[in-house]
């Protein structure tokens, strides 16, 4: 081979290596770019529906109280200035937020943990949405509900409804007097209609564990006092009579209506004999759903006594009443 030619061929290769690099580092920039495309694209598609809060559950196109997005505009637009949210109506400010965060959150809860909110709206993180099932649920979707599972729902009851009160969740030995004098349930040792009416509470929701106080926990069974309508229904998902501790409160509760200025004649009444849980997993949910459906006057008690509620329908509510995460 000729020294021209051998200079020619190290010329056309160092134009080739060169035009390589460009071409591989363009297809870098372009691969990036389309992995960046999909990953925005997937964010859009998997979007996550929530479950809201009681509170802002019929708004239906998000769980955020419209005073949470007028101070996520107001948070945005002072980090933003270049890319302001102009809008005033609170759905129009949920859509253009939707847009700005739809690359980056795939669910609302997300847009409350971004950087720009810097961790002023944890309250409404909390206020806005189902809590958070435990996470022994992704092991075992059937999973009993413990006290705490059962307060979270029927607090966020309590803040929406004024009307409301939840007393519980108590141990059937509620009027037991322990040490001191002290009872192991005071609120209900000491529970005066008087009381409720005058602090504004005319529906009362209360659930029982059949197990005493120094034992694990056994059953769910509930009870709801609607002081208008003058109702007192006793729920239990087996289908059992009301137990002897619950009849002591009921005949409490009808005396003590019975001695108001303007008397009520409380009527009592409970599912019993009707059956609708076969299985021994879910009576937290039947609980939890019998005191919200009286409470929101989607059922009345004679529901109770003519519909069977199955096992499997309930086990739908598990993700109604909680998010998997938020």
């Amino acid at each position: 081979m000729s020294k021209s030619h051998k200079k020619h061929t190290k010329k056309t290769m160092k134009k080739y290596q060169h035009h390589k690099k460009k071409h591989d580092s363009s297809n870098n920039i372009t691969t990036r770019r389309n992995h960046i495309f999909r990953e925005k694209m997937r964010r859009q598609l998997n979007t996550v529906k929530l479950r809201c809060s009681p509170k802002t559950a019929q708004k239906g196109y998000t769980c955020l109280e419209d005073e949470t997005l007028y101070k996520l505009k107001e948070l945005w637009n002072a980090r933003h200035p270049e890319s302001k949210i102009e809008v005033n109506d609170s759905k129009d400010i949920w859509s253009e937020l939707n847009n700005k965060l739809k690359g980056v959150c795939n669910k609302e809860s997300c847009w409350l943990k971004q950087k720009f909110v810097d961790g002023k709206l944890n309250k409404e993180l909390t206020d806005s949405f189902a809590p958070v099932s435990p996470k022994e649920w992704s092991k075992n979707p059937n999973e009993w509900l413990s006290s705490v599972d059962i307060i979270e729902v029927m607090k966020q009851y309590e803040k929406t409804y004024k009307c409301f009160d939840f007393i519980g969740p108590s141990p059937i030995d509620f009027d037991t007097h322990k040490l001191y004098g002290e009872c192991v349930w005071e609120e209900l040792c000491h529970f005066n209609i008087e009381q409720e009416i005058k602090n504004g509470r005319f529906k009362i929701g209360i659930i029982f564990n059949l197990d005493p106080h120094y034992k694990g926990g056994s059953h769910w069974v509930s009870m709801f006092i609607n002081i208008k309508k003058g109702e007192i229904f006793f729920f239990d998902s087996a289908g059992d009579k009301a137990p002897r501790q619950v009849m002591k409160l009921v005949k409490r509760i009808i005396k003590q209506g019975k001695q108001l200025k303007v008397p009520i004649n409380f009527k009592f009444d409970q599912n019993h004999p009707v059956e609708h849980q076969y299985g021994d997993t879910e009576c937290g949910i039947y609980s939890l759903y019998f005191i919200a459906h009286m409470l929101e006057d989607r059922h009345d008690s004679k529901y109770f006594k003519t519909h069977i509620l199955d096992d499997k329908y309930m086990e739908q509510f598990r993700k109604v009443y909680f998010n998997k995460e938020i």
